[in-house]
């Protein structure tokens, strides 16, 4: 079995006294996508921000994260960016008030690092081209969402942690991202996918870790784990014998 490209160990994040998160082992291995599921408050978009190093607040952070075996933990967010890790955070995140060609021109990759070129993101995400002299203001959620996954790829990141994206789209658009994030994975891009929705995530991971209360409650294969009695009774409204 191949090193983990990423991997968080004794990882806890304390605010102001209170324990929000508490990972005593996380790895995602090359080329593999990882769905973190759990109810709002479990601790999902702490995990993503923790292992790129940011947060909305001042945290007490505490453990190791290691990307491709090198310890990133010391390194602010930025310079994590730089070697390989980024994320799409809740909501995406692009430039309002930019076209969607002056928000992909923006992205640049750093650090030696070979991004998406502006032909491979449109192949990825049509509609981008389509849109392509609009506002980013201007698109609906899933265009928006298509660009703010766009520009990460551009960074040329070997891990892209993706926060709820599918907060806020019609089901069929949930179905189109969450395919087209599916569609990235390979040899040089592993994904660990923070999701809600929890019967969508199951269509497209390899390993479903279920988070509760900042603390790993389960976690395996999506095919054992869709079997799990704690995922379908609170996830997929499917009765337990």
């Amino acid at each position: 079995m191949s090193a983990p490209i990423l991997e968080a160990s004794g990882l806890r994040v304390v605010y102001g006294g209170n324990l929000a998160l508490d990972i005593p082992h996380l790895a995602l291995r090359p080329g593999e996508l990882i769905g973190v599921v759990g109810a709002n408050g479990a601790g999902k978009s702490t995990l993503v921000n923790a292992l790129l190093g940011w947060s909305r607040g001042a945290p007490r952070v505490e453990g190791r994260v290691r990307l491709a075996g090198q310890d990133v933990s010391a390194l602010p967010p930025h310079q994590r960016v730089r070697r390989g890790l980024a994320l799409v955070p809740e909501g995406g995140a692009v430039f309002m008030r930019l076209t969607v060609e002056e928000n992909l021109a923006a992205a640049v990759p750093e650090g030696g690092r070979r991004g998406h070129g502006l032909e491979e993101v449109y192949a990825l995400f049509p509609r981008l081209r389509e849109r392509l002299h609009h506002l980013a203001s201007m698109l609906s959620g899933g265009e928006r969402q298509m660009l703010a996954i766009a520009r990460a790829l551009r960074l040329g990141p070997a891990v892209l942690l993706l926060d709820e994206p599918s907060i806020g789209l019609a089901p069929r658009l949930v179905t189109d991202v969450l395919r087209s994030v599916r569609g990235l994975v390979g040899p040089g891009l592993s994904v660990l996918l923070v999701e809600q929705n929890v019967r969508a995530a199951i269509e497209v991971v390899d390993r479903l870790v279920l988070l509760e209360r900042g603390r790993i409650l389960a976690e395996g294969p999506v095919a054992a784990m869709r079997d799990d009695p704690r995922i379908l009774h609170a996830y997929l409204g499917e009765a337990v014998a």
